[in-house]
């Protein structure tokens, strides 16, 4: 009255298959998706750490293979209320064939500037760091690391 050997299996196998589906698509998906590509990167996460009542925003950038980033072009945190914030800390990283391949930026927010989006101002082009307004939900130990702008 039990279930048979071959359906257990096949019940093994389709679970291990959608779990298997949900794993790639999570890993795989971007961050943005119709990022701008004239920005010549992409956000790849975001660490939202609380610091007393304002928070540090950490970004992380992959520039595309075929890409250069002006580095003399001023990138900023648009704000939902037309704030800009310019960067705390910038860290490029990188070798000397394929120049800056990876760029952090760091940046000092306070909690009025989380009311709405927020954009990314790179290269001339928009991206988007966040699509959802309010102070985002931390954990315990006031950071929280986003791979998605829906946060």
């Amino acid at each position: 009255m039990g279930v048979s050997r071959k359906t257990f299996r096949i019940i093994l196998v389709a679970l291990l298959v959608i779990t298997g589906a949900i794993a790639a698509w999570s890993w795989l998906r971007p961050y943005e998706w119709g990022a701008d590509k004239s920005a010549g990167c992409r956000i790849v996460g975001c660490q939202v750490k609380e610091d007393h009542s304002n928070y540090w925003i950490n970004l992380h950038l992959k520039v595309a293979e075929d890409a250069s980033i002006d580095l003399q072009t001023p990138v900023q945190l648009l704000t939902a209320d037309g704030t800009s914030i310019m960067p705390a800390d910038t860290t490029l990283a990188g070798d000397k064939e394929k120049a800056v391949r990876d760029i952090w930026l760091k940046f000092w927010v306070h909690q009025k500037d989380l009311k709405g989006e927020l954009k990314l101002q790179i290269n001339g082009a928009k991206l988007s760091v966040r699509q959802g307004s309010g102070v985002p939900k931390l954990r315990s130990t006031g950071s929280r690391y986003f791979v998605t702008d829906n946060w």
